[in-house]
Formats: C-alpha cells, structure tokens, sequence
C-alpha cells in the first residue's frame, strides 16, 4: 500500500541568497532532489529575495513567501515565532533548514544542522551571537523530532556536545550535479596564463587562507610561475590576509577575485592545476566535490569532515601546517600520474552524492520523525 504524501512545511525565512555559503547549496540542492516525489508535498516558506535568485523552486513547489523582507537576524526569527507559526499550522512537519526551531511550534519538528561551530569555534561569533547559540542549541536538541546533518562527522558532534541520542538523527549527504556544459569563450580571459591553485572559500579565520599563501611562499622559487587564486566573499580575515601576501612580497602572484559569476567560476575550477581547501573546520565542504566533479585534483586538510567527503579521493596534510600544505602541492605538481590518479578518483566519488540517494534520505527522515 502506498503511503499518502507528508504535508511539510520548509521555513527557508533564514536563507538570505549569497550569504549563507554553502548551507544555500546545500538546501536548494536537497529541495530540487524532492522536487518529483510522491511521498512528500512540500510547501516552501521563504522570503521574496530567495526567490528572485531561485525562481524554479516556485515552478516546483508551493510558496509562501514574507509580506516583506528584512534582513536582521532578531527580525527573521521574530517572523518565524509569529507570521510562519501562523500560516504554516496546517502543515503535520515543519522543517527548519537554519539549526534554529522557533518557539511556539506545535507540529513535528525537522532542524538541520549544518556544524556546532558556534560552540566548537566561538571566536567567529560576537558575545551576543555566542549567547544566542549557547541557549538555542539545546533547546533544539530537546525540541526536534530529528535532526538532520550532512556528514557523519556533524552527527557525531551533535551527539557529543548536545547530547542527543543517535537514533533521533539522520545524515542526509548534499546533492552533487553534473556541471552543465558551458559556453567558456566569455570568460576565458578571466582564467591565469601560467600553472595555479584555486581556493574557492569565504575568507574566515577557520578557512585558513594564510596556510596557502604561506605555502606559495615556500614554493616560490621551485615553481617560479605558480600563481594562487582565491574566489569567494570577503569575510573576517580578509584584511589579514592581504596583510600576510603584502608582507611576503607575493601581490603579484595572488589574486583575491571575491565573488565571482558561475560561469568563471567553473572555468577557474577546471583549469587549475589544484583546487587547495587549507580549512580546519567543516560540517561538510562542497568546493571538494564541485572540483572533483570537473576532475580537478584536490589538496585538503585531514580536518573534520573533510576526509569524510574526500573518500580516499583527495591528497591530504597535516591541518594548520603551510610546510605540509607546500609539501603536497610539489608533490602534486612533481608527478603527473598522481595528479591523474586523483582527477579519475575524484571523479568517481563525486558521483557517489547523487540526488537520488539524497532525496531518499530526507524522505526517510521526513517518516521517521512523523513515527
């Protein structure tokens, strides 16, 4: 017998577009791998600005959206405790997409957690934020039906240091697509004319950029030409690290792009020699899997989640070592079977996050917190 089809409500009030990083990828990604199933009939609650840079999750699905946007964190959540608890009560789940579930809820409960790092790094936060997450977090360990994480590594710090029992938590990896082919001509000049790395990364203290520009720096006279490129928003090391390439003497061998449009970035992605991913704190790290996918070789820290979605598929280093960090890039660049043999595994275990298996597991979780 077919089981009829779970209303759930999606609060995405939280989403603000370019801003959240890779929780945005990570939540569209999950919402277009359901957007065909049966079991499930979702109804989006979000603010007009999400979808003006997601029109297609109003051809898939119901939309609800904010009488007006605001931008304010306190404001958000005051909208999710009074406007979405009103309009959203027909619905048997609600699912809370930004590790945050809002007082006054009376339907099942979904939360994904994305990391603990406002516990485990709270030196990113203000006083204010610390506090904030301090309260929340357990309450949502109390109050949620299951709590969703993208990685392994995630659900056992929720485990750790919330205390919640295994069985109320289910992984639900990302969603990893096939990059679409692209016309490259336009933004072919935007790509370097010698060998680089690219780190595609905001530019937080836990991202660790000063790691790769200290390992350029070790590298500098082996491989004279070798260039680094960073892409992504500034974030709160930006000044220190323009201080750190300024300091070294390297302004005319790093570029900081910042934000920079889809297409380059693809472009960026396929023609470096490495995509570099020096970051010592992930719940999970999409840019490893969106180099593999275009069979770049990939150089990350044996961190956290990152030997987790890397699969055996990426040259590891000693986290928070540039030495280690410049060791496996020349090594990388010394043998070119190496490099071969990480493009065809790489490639291969991208393709182990497919949508399939993804919107199956949100599913499940979806059931099983209704039971």
């Amino acid at each position: 017998m077919v089981e009829p089809a779970i209303r759930v409500g999606v609060n995405l009030l939280w989403l603000i577009p370019g801003i959240v990083g890779g929780s945005e990828e990570y939540t569209i990604g999950l919402l277009d791998a359901v957007a065909d199933a049966e079991e499930v009939a979702i109804t989006i609650f979000a603010q007009p600005t999400l979808i003006e840079a997601h029109p297609h999750l109003a051809e898939a699905f119901d939309v609800v959206t904010l009488p007006r946007s605001v931008a304010m964190k306190p404001a958000r959540f005051a909208a999710e405790c009074s406007w979405l608890a009103v309009v959203g009560r027909q619905h048997e789940l609600m699912h809370h997409g930004g590790g945050i579930a809002p007082f006054g809820s009376r339907q099942r409960v979904v939360v994904t957690v994305h990391d603990l790092q406002p516990l485990e790094l709270g030196a990113n936060f203000s006083v204010g934020q610390r506090r904030w997450f301090k309260a929340m977090l357990p309450r949502v360990a109390r109050r949620a039906d299951r709590i969703i994480t993208p990685s392994h590594y995630s659900a056992d710090r929720v485990v750790e240091l919330l205390g919640v029992a295994p069985n109320r938590l289910a992984v639900v990896p990302p969603v990893h697509t096939e990059p679409v082919a692209r016309d490259l001509q336009p933004v072919v000049a935007s790509v370097p004319d010698s060998p680089f790395l690219l780190y595609p990364a905001v530019s937080h203290p836990h991202k660790r950029h000063i790691d790769a520009v200290a390992a350029l720096d070790l590298l500098a006279s082996r491989h004279q030409r070798l260039r680094l490129v960073f892409t992504g928003r500034p974030g709160a090391s930006d000044a220190d690290l323009r201080r750190s390439i300024e300091q070294r003497g390297l302004g005319d061998r790093v570029e900081i792009r910042g934000r920079v449009s889809a297409e380059t970035l693809d472009q960026l992605v396929r023609q470096a020699a490495a995509v570099v991913f020096p970051s010592v704190y992930e719940g999970f790290g999409n840019p490893i899997l969106e180099a593999m996918s275009r069979e770049t070789p990939v150089i990350a820290a044996d961190a956290t989640a990152i030997p987790e979605v890397a699969g055996g598929a990426a040259l590891l280093f000693q986290p928070g070592s540039p030495r280690a960090l410049a060791e496996a890039i020349d090594r990388l660049l010394r043998d070119p079977d190496l490099a071969d043999d990480l493009r065809h595994r790489g490639r291969t275990r991208a393709g182990d996050f497919d949508s399939r298996s993804a919107g199956d597991a949100l599913v499940t979780a979806y059931r099983d917190a209704l039971r």
